[in-house]
C-alpha cells in the first residue's frame, strides 16, 4: 500500500513501540461530494487479532455508523507514532461505497454511542480538519507536548486529512 504520510515528532524512528493496525474508510454519498464522518473523523478503528483489513472495514462501518459498505479500492497508508503510550499506528485507508441506507450502529462502547454520524462536503471536511489540526498543534505546543489526548486527536485528524487529500488527487 502506498505510504501517504508518517506522523512522527521525533528525528528518528522510535524503537520499542507496540504496533496497532487500524483501518479508516472514505465513504462517499450517492453524489460523490459528501463523505461520512463519525464525529470528527472518518469511520474506522482497530483491526482485531486474526481479522483482515477488509473484515475490519466492514465491522467498523456497521459498529460506528450502521453502514453496510463495499471496498472499492485501497487509498494508502499513514503511520503515526503516539509517544506517550509508545505505540506505532499503521493505518490503512480504503475508498468504500455504502450499500443501502444507514442502519443502527451496533457499537457497545458508551463513548461511541454518543458520537453521531454526519455527511460533510469533502472540501468542507478538509478545511475543518486543517483548522482543527492548527488549533490542536497550538494547544500541544502550549502544554509542552505532555498531553497524549491532544497528540491522539491531532494524529487522528491528520490521518483523516491525508486520506481525503489522496482521494481528491
Amino acid at each position: 500500500m502506498k505510504l501517504l504520510e508518517t506522523i512522527n515528532e521525533n528525528n528518528t524512528e522510535p524503537k520499542g513501540y507496540t504496533i496497532r493496525k487500524v483501518v479508516r474508510c472514505v465513504i462517499f454519498d450517492e453524489s460523490n461530494k459528501k463523505v461520512l464522518f463519525f464525529g470528527s473523523l472518518l469511520v474506522g478503528g482497530g483491526v482485531e487479532e486474526n481479522e483482515s483489513d477488509e473484515d475490519a472495514v466492514i465491522r467498523e462501518a456497521i459498529e460506528e455508523v450502521g453502514a453496510q459498505v463495499e471496498i472499492i479500492k485501497p487509498i494508502g497508508e499513514v503511520i503515526a507514532y503516539r509517544d506517550f503510550i509508545k505505540r506505532k499506528y499503521i493505518v490503512h485507508g480504503y475508498l468504500c461505497r455504502q450499500i443501502g441506507s444507514l442502519g443502527n450502529p451496533t457499537t457497545k462502547d458508551p463513548e461511541e454511542q454518543k458520537t453521531k454520524a454526519n455527511w460533510i462536503d469533502i472540501n468542507a471536511a478538509i478545511n475543518k480538519l486543517e483548522t482543527e489540526i492548527d488549533s490542536l498543534v497550538k494547544q500541544y505546543s502550549a502544554v509542552t507536548a505532555q498531553d497524549d489526548n491532544i497528540q491522539k486527536r491531532t494524529h487522528n485528524r491528520r490521518v483523516s486529512l491525508a486520506l481525503l487529500k489522496e482521494v481528491l488527487n
